[in-house]
């Protein structure tokens, strides 16, 4: 495990302004932190609570005889997220809150229909950054099931407190969360390697320690390809070695970035 750091901790300060986005069904959603979402629609200002996570996770617990508590079973998970949007006059919010049917805009007015209709359906995401940080959220299937209006007064802004309540995808999942930290990725580099010595016959496992072991693409044993590896975690990976004669050989591997420099390996 890591020792603290804090490289490792973050603000939720937006990307940008629009950090809270919308699209409609069928958008081919982002699975990572960074991606264009040039696409989706920003729904403009959000008030400086943020983006508040109201889910809730509950659960009943059973005591025994003795009065010892035994098991907690979950009872119920959901998932939900809060904000309070700015855009009164923002006919994209204007249609979240009301519906997007009951929202017309002819030049410069939009008229707005009240009729109670349960809100669509869709996709929603939001964008948060610290620094070279991001932090990604995004809601395959979310609905707006909460809204509560601020009041209209002269030195208030207008604005809706929305609720918008996660529901699963077909993989199981409300919502999706990637974090980067945004560090500058680095080729592989080996610090460490066991057993001291391989076998001519090849098949023994070779664990190399270092870092940058995420992403491998391959690993060589004096040029020959290491037809079976395993990336343990980014510290570790564990390879098959292949048959090679008596001798001292250079291990390389292989990411995204580059390769790592040689450690030599002894086979007797």
């Amino acid at each position: 495990m890591a020792a603290p750091s804090v490289a490792k901790i973050g603000v939720g300060a937006p990307l940008a302004t629009g950090g809270v986005m919308v699209a409609p069904v069928g958008t081919i959603l982002p699975t990572n932190a960074t991606s264009s979402t040039a696409t989706w629609t920003r729904l403009g200002y959000v008030a400086d609570d943020g983006l508040r996570p109201s889910g809730e996770r509950t659960s009943t617990d059973i005591y025994d005889w003795a009065g010892d508590l035994i098991a907690s079973p979950q009872e119920n998970h959901s998932t939900a997220f809060q904000f309070k949007a700015y855009g009164a006059f923002d006919r994209d919010v204007l249609a979240e809150v009301f519906g997007d049917t009951q929202v017309t805009t002819v030049g410069s007015l939009t008229t707005v229909k009240e009729t109670g209709e349960p809100l669509s359906v869709h996709p929603w995401l939001f964008d948060m950054r610290d620094k070279t940080k991001r932090c990604r959220i995004v809601v395959p299937i979310g609905q707006v099931t909460a809204v509560a209006e601020d009041p209209f007064i002269r030195n208030g802004l207008q604005a809706f407190d929305i609720t918008l309540t996660c529901y699963k995808d077909d993989q199981g999942v409300k919502a999706y969360r990637y974090y980067d930290d945004g560090a500058t990725p680095s080729a592989p580099t080996i610090t460490a390697h066991l057993p001291a010595s391989l076998a001519v016959a090849g098949g023994d496992l070779l664990e190399l320690v270092g870092s940058g072991f995420t992403g491998t693409a391959g690993v060589t044993v004096g040029g020959t390809a290491a037809t079976k590896y395993i990336v343990v975690n980014d510290q570790t990976l564990v390879i098959t070695s292949p048959a090679k004669s008596a001798g001292t050989y250079p291990v390389i591997v292989t990411n995204g970035v580059g390769p790592s420099a040689a450690r030599s390996v002894i086979y007797a």
